[in-house]
């Protein structure tokens, strides 16, 4: 890790001597840092200039990367060190942003009820998220039952319901569909369907593909990865879009006007659930807590 912290820094300053002087460590310290990574990974890293250090073109590539591993193991030392601080965690996951209304409102409410917790929310893709509550690296997460089911019928973990509603299509008002009241299979051709997934994600595309039947070409289903490049590609009449009702705003159409949400005609079931998973064997106080206060929203 020191290493990479000590490439990062390179990289900003281009200068071994900068560099140096704010660590208060030798220049041939800071220089042998970057040669032994330099030698484990295989490639060059920076030219070495007479008066400047400039990144190659594989140091461009692995800066971003190198980054990206000293935030995580920043964040993950810093929920280690909370986890050590206090004897109340919890750790909880969740999908994809339209999940938000159900996991915000119960974890607002348990942090009234204990304001030491120590709270760690992820997001990931569904198989990330099962295999993390399954090998206990988080307490709870949200998933979606839709055209499958979220977990397997042999699977330790517990599936509690927290919402059922169907999904509508997302369809442009650039678009002459957009004034239908509903859609017709054949509706669809013309352009890909997308789907919301933070990480690449087979459980959705199977999901999607099991609602969809009518659907034969595999590759019109596409994902994206963030809700605000699916939004864009969908208002601007590029793509049709899936979309969870009874989690927006308002479900008949965006916020801006530029996208109306319409039902399938027909018998295509359109059915989904959204899904707390969480193993039975897990007795940290918190998640029972939490999940007694998912139960009383849904109920209410």
């Amino acid at each position: 890790m020191n290493r990479l912290q000590t490439f990062l820094k390179v990289a900003q300053y281009g200068s071994f001597k900068q560099v140096a002087e704010r660590e208060f460590i030798s220049q041939r310290a800071i220089s042998k840092q970057i040669t032994q990574l330099e030698v484990e990974l295989g490639v060059t890293l920076f030219w070495r200039g007479k008066n400047k250090i400039t990144l190659t073109p594989q140091g461009h590539l692995f800066l971003s990367s190198a980054q990206d591993i000293v935030n995580h193991y920043v964040s993950a030392l810093t929920d280690l060190q909370q986890f050590n601080d206090t004897q109340h965690t919890l750790r909880v996951g969740y999908f994809s942003a339209f999940e938000q209304p159900l996991l915000q409102q119960p974890l607002f409410t348990l942090l009234k009820e204990v304001p030491d917790l120590s709270l760690t929310v992820t997001e990931g893709s569904n198989e990330h998220l099962t295999q993390s509550v399954r090998n206990g690296n988080l307490d709870l997460a949200l998933s979606i039952s839709y055209g499958k089911s979220a977990v397997e019928t042999t699977s330790e973990l517990v599936s509690q319901s927290l919402f059922e509603s169907t999904m509508v299509m997302g369809v442009s008002t650039l678009n002459p569909l957009s004034q239908k009241a509903e859609l017709l299979p054949e509706d669809l051709t013309e352009r890909p369907i997308l789907y919301y997934s933070p990480e690449s994600s087979t459980f959705l595309l199977e999901s999607f593909l099991a609602s969809m039947s009518f659907l034969h070409d595999y590759d019109q289903i596409q994902r994206v990865s963030s809700a605000e490049q699916m939004h864009l590609l969908v208002a601007l009449n590029q793509a049709f879009a899936f979309y969870p009702s009874g989690l927006m705003a308002d479900n008949h159409q965006s916020a801006d006007g530029q996208v109306r949400y319409l039902p399938m005609a027909g018998d295509v079931s359109q059915a989904y659930q959204i899904v707390a998973l969480h193993n039975p064997g897990n007795a940290n106080p918190m998640l029972k807590r939490l999940l007694a206060i998912m139960s009383s929203k849904k109920d209410a």
